[in-house]
């Protein structure tokens, strides 16, 4: 169980990491639910949640500030790559 956490926080406190969850993420939504009412719900909780991901990062620094802003519209870069492919493939 520890090691599980020691994992978690190394992986939260590496923007670079958060971001290509933040991606990863958009790019599920978008392949799996397409554009429906559900998908356009999550992707705005998604962005909620990204806000309060950036409150609780505190200020930036200057090595990671990058990742850090990029993990938004990745989000929602991702979620529309995702749902052009789920137009595409299904």
């Amino acid at each position: 169980m520890y090691a599980c956490i020691v994992m978690l926080r190394t992986f939260v406190h590496r923007p670079m990491y958060m971001l290509f969850a933040w991606i990863l993420v958009g790019f599920f939504i978008g392949l799996g639910l397409g554009v429906n009412n559900a998908s356009v719900w999550l992707v705005a909780i998604g962005l909620g949640l990204f806000l309060a991901f950036l409150r609780w990062q505190g200020r930036a620094q200057w090595a990671t500030e990058t990742p850090l802003f990029w993990a938004g519209p990745g989000f929602m870069l991702a979620w529309i790559l995702g749902f052009a492919v789920h137009g595409l493939a299904f």
